[in-house]
């Protein structure tokens, strides 16, 4: 391991022979090349999985009334908007079973995405001479995918202990300083990806195609960075073309 254009020899490693799952939830944080070397030797998918599910449905459930509050003030400037009649008990109605269906069907999204995003990035990663495969990016993708949920685990607890706003940025994240009138859409969705989870995930990607799938160092790490940037750019457009899309029927 001379220099960054090398790829990664698992054997000049000190490979991990056990590692609990304390140790592993850990080590996304403090030691991620000891956890991706160790699933490139003991790919596990079971566990993380299973987290991935039980952390995603706490997310809702935490601010739960919250939740079907912001839902009912939606409904409610819908309808208004198109001159529909309505009553408190339809949108309370409404709301809870619109909450009930959030909570139920958060994992089920989120294990989605964690499929779809490996295959995703097991394609793109190919341009970094990753191995070949899929069981090991599997489990790999998915201890990273608890980042995100976590980050998201935190932003709830934010949420609740200060009575914060459901749609508010989330507080890990650059716009959560800023004012989205102030700055626009645009910028505002730029910042929420500027995110401490958010950047770490992708860091992650790179250290972990390195390390479980032997990819070229330089070229993984290149990779994470353009995916950052086109995703952060892609999702900042989405949202102000939303946005404006929005705004115009809502003219009518």
């Amino acid at each position: 391991m001379n220099n960054m254009n090398e790829t990664v020899q698992i054997d000049e490693l000190n490979k991990p022979q056990k590692m609990n799952i304390f140790k592993q939830i850990g080590a996304l944080f403090t030691s991620p090349k000891k956890l991706f070397t160790y699933i490139a030797n003991k790919p596990n998918i079971a566990f993380p999985v299973i987290l991935l599910g039980i952390i995603s449905v706490l997310i809702p459930l935490i601010n739960f009334e919250k939740l079907k509050g912001t839902i009912m003030d939606t409904l409610h400037f819908t309808y208004k908007a198109m001159g529909l009649e309505y009553s408190l008990e339809q949108l309370e109605t409404i709301a809870n079973a619109s909450a009930i269906g959030t909570v139920v069907s958060t994992p089920f999204v989120i294990i989605a995405t964690w499929l779809i995003t490996t295959l995703i990035l097991y394609l793109v990663y190919a341009l970094a001479g990753r191995e070949k495969g899929l069981k090991k990016y599997f489990s790999m993708v998915a201890y990273i995918s608890l980042i995100t949920v976590l980050g998201q685990l935190l932003h709830a607890f934010f949420i609740y202990f200060t009575n914060g706003d459901m749609t508010a940025a989330q507080v890990t994240s650059l716009a959560s300083l800023l004012n989205q009138e102030v700055v626009g859409v645009f910028i505002y969705s730029i910042a929420s990806s500027i995110d401490v989870f958010n950047i770490w995930t992708y860091v992650l990607y790179g250290i972990g195609f390195v390390y479980t799938g032997g990819a070229n160092k330089k070229k993984a790490y290149i990779i994470s960075v353009v995916l950052f940037v086109v995703v952060t750019l892609i999702t900042a457009v989405l949202a102000n073309f939303t946005a404006q899309t929005t705004g115009i029927y809502s003219g009518f």
